[in-house]
C-alpha cells in the first residue's frame, strides 16, 4: 500500500474503515485469518476484532514496526507473498487486500500459490483490489521514463481475479464499494451502522460502478 492510512482525515479516513469494514463482514466465522500484504495493519485491526488467531504479514519492516505498535493482538511477520513462512492448509481464511495491483504477473503467479498452499481445504481468500482503475502514468524526474502512479501496475475487474486463481476457487460474495463523495464524507452517512451504509452504498452503485471491488472466494 502506498500510504499510511493511520494518518488519514475526514472522507478519506472515513472510506478507509468502510472497506475495512466490508473486509471484516466477509471473515465473521474464521478461527485463522493470515493477511497478505498488511503493510500499517490499518486493515488488519478490523480484522482482529473477530475471534480468531490473526497473522499479518508484509515485506516492509518500517511499515510492520508501525502495525506493532497500532494493533497488539495480532502476531505481524515480515515474509513476502512468494514465500510464506507456514505449514500447508494452516489457514481457514486469507486476505490480500490491495496488493495484487502492484504487482507483474510473475509474482502475482507465484504468490497465488503460496496462497492456495497455505489456505485450508474450504477456505475463503479474500481480496480486495481498485476496480477497473485507469492507470495513470508520471514521468520521473531522474531518468525520465514513464512510471504508474501509485505504483499500480495492473487494474482489475472480478474476471481477471478469478482468472488468476486455481480453477477450484468459487466466487461466492462480492462487494463493490463507489467512490462517491455523498456517501463517503457526509455526516448522516459516516454515523450509519455498517450493514445499512452497505445497503445505501449499493443503491448509489447504480449511479456510478465503483472504486474498489472486494471478493471472497471459497477453495474446494
Amino acid at each position: 500500500m502506498d500510504q499510511n492510512i493511520w494518518e488519514l482525515q475526514g472522507s478519506s479516513l472515513h472510506r478507509q474503515v468502510r472497506r475495512a469494514e466490508a473486509v471484516k463482514s466477509m471473515l465473521e466465522n474464521s478461527k485463522a485469518v493470515l493477511d497478505v500484504g498488511c503493510a500499517e495493519g490499518f486493515i488488519t485491526s478490523f480484522i482482529s476484532k473477530i475471534p480468531a488467531y490473526v497473522v499479518g504479514i508484509d515485506i516492509n519492516r518500517d511499515s510492520l514496526e508501525v502495525a506493532k505498535v497500532k494493533v497488539r493482538n495480532v502476531d505481524f511477520i515480515q515474509a513476502s507473498i512468494t514465500n510464506l513462512p507456514f505449514r500447508e492448509r494452516v489457514f481457514d481464511a486469507i486476505t490480500c487486500c490491495e496488493v495484487l495491483e502492484h504487482l507483474p504477473n510473475p509474482i502475482i503467479k507465484e504468490g497465488i500459490k503460496e496462497i492456495d498452499r497455505a489456505l485450508s481445504a474450504k477456505g475463503i481468500l479474500l481480496v480486495s483490489v481498485p476496480y477497473r482503475e485507469q492507470i495513470m502514468y508520471t514521468r520521473c524526474i531522474y531518468c525520465g521514463k514513464l512510471t504508474p502512479l501509485w505504483g499500480h501496475l495492473q487494474s482489475f475487474d472480478e474476471n481477471k481475479v478469478s482468472s488468476l486463481l486455481p480453477k477450484n476457487y468459487r466466487l461466492v460474495e462480492k462487494k463493490i464499494l463507489p467512490n462517491l463523495g455523498l456517501i463517503s464524507c457526509s455526516k448522516i452517512f459516516k454515523w450509519l451502522p455498517f450493514r445499512i451504509w452497505l445497503l445505501m452504498n449499493d443503491l448509489f452503485g447504480v449511479i456510478r460502478k465503483g472504486y474498489w471491488l472486494v471478493l471472497r472466494y471459497q477453495k474446494r
